[in-house]
This record gives structure tokens, sequence and C-alpha cells, in this order.
């Protein structure tokens, strides 16, 4: 296992990239040892957060949406590096503030608030994001192109607590295929989350959730 820095490269943006995303049953199969400690990212991360607001002085209501997701960026962050810091077939990666958990130099995973029940993201639109969100951002030293995922969290309407933590593949804002819930002990076949749609959007894939939870903000972190 390593903790590197300074790997990340944007690609040069007009080159194709070679091969395709990993599809998502592949992803379920890879993914599925590393569930539990997904789910922990987020739920120490949010209790860290819910202990270190009850110590500031003023109202909760003060702390922007903004700060709440920035904030509570670093702490996955920092569960994240404990969590998967020298775990087998795993590197922890970090740029410029910039996280990637590589499991078996196959996927890249980012950490993020999800905009929405669509679940998609938002960043700022820097080289690094940009060759991201296009399935297009080199590693040092990766000979094979890698998937590109997102491990995100959806608060709910009263944010009181997570709606949703899911993983997803998009490539320029569009989802590849249906997300893939976070939950321990994912089980065969893993869980999916149901897609709302528009009348304006086309069909969607109506996908199965089993699990009955009661997500939402801004930035590079939201």
């Amino acid at each position: 296992m390593e903790y590197l820095t300074g790997i990340l490269q944007p690609a040069m943006l007009s080159r194709v990239a070679n091969g395709s995303p990993m599809d998502r049953a592949s992803c379920v199969r890879l993914l599925e040892p590393y569930q539990h400690q997904f789910d922990q990212c987020f739920r120490s991360a949010w209790d860290r957060w819910q202990e270190w607001v009850k110590k500031l002085e003023g109202s909760p209501a003060d702390v922007s949406a903004r700060s709440r997701a920035n904030v509570l960026y670093d702490f996955i962050a920092a569960e994240a590096t404990q969590q998967f810091l020298g775990v087998e077939h795993v590197k922890v990666r970090k740029d410029r503030g910039f996280l990637v958990i590589q499991i078996r130099d196959q996927v890249a995973i980012r950490f993020k608030k999800f905009q929405g029940r669509r679940l998609k993201t938002s960043s700022i639109a820097t080289a690094q994001a940009i060759a991201y969100q296009a399935q297009m951002l080199e590693f040092s030293e990766q000979v094979e192109p890698m998937t590109h995922l997102v491990a995100g969290y959806l608060l709910d309407s009263f944010e009181l607590d997570f709606e949703k933590l899911a993983i997803t593949c998009t490539m320029n804002g569009e989802h590849l295929w249906a997300p893939i819930e976070i939950i321990p002990d994912i089980g065969q076949g893993g869980i999916t989350i149901p897609m709302p749609t528009t009348s304006g959007d086309g069909p969607r894939p109506v996908i199965r959730s089993t699990r009955k939870t009661p997500a939402e903000e801004t930035s590079e972190n939201k």
C-alpha cells in the first residue's frame, strides 16, 4: 500500500481514451470487499461533523451549506486515508487536495457531495476535474486507463442524516450505468438506486432499492 502525491496528470482533452470504462457488474464485484470501508468513510465523518458543530458557539444554522460541505469533505478524506492506507491492492493518492482511492489499478474513486436525487455532482472547472469527469485523467506509471468513479452522499431533506450513499460512474455529467448503493455486506449482485425521471430527460432505468433510509451543497467538494 502506498500514499502518493503529485501523480495526477490531466491528459490532452482532445485525446480519445484508450478502452472503455468498466461495466457495472465488474465494478460491483471489484468493490464488494471494500463496501464497509466506504460506508465508514461517510458515517464516521458525519458523526465527527455532528460532534464538531455542537462545540461551535452560536446556532448550527450559522454554518452555510457550502461550509458544511467543505468541512465534511475534509473529514471524509481524512477517514478515507485512515480506512485505506495500508490496505492490500489499494493506493491512496493526493495532489493539491485531489484525493483518489485507487483499487487494484482498475478504478480510481473520488469523494463528492451529490446534487439532488439524480446523483449528479459539480466541481470547479480545473483541468484535473474536467479530465476526471471525462474519464481521461492519467496517473503516472499507470499503463492501462482506469475507470473513474465517484463515491458520494446525499443528505435527507432535513439535512439530519444521509439519504443515499452511492458509487457512480459518469462521463461528462451523464451516468454510464445505475449507481451502486454503499452499504456494508452488500451481498451478491449489489444494490441499486432508483433514478428519478423527468418528462424531458427520456427513459431512465428503473432500479431496485432495498434500503430504507431517511440526503444536499456547492464548491469543489459539494
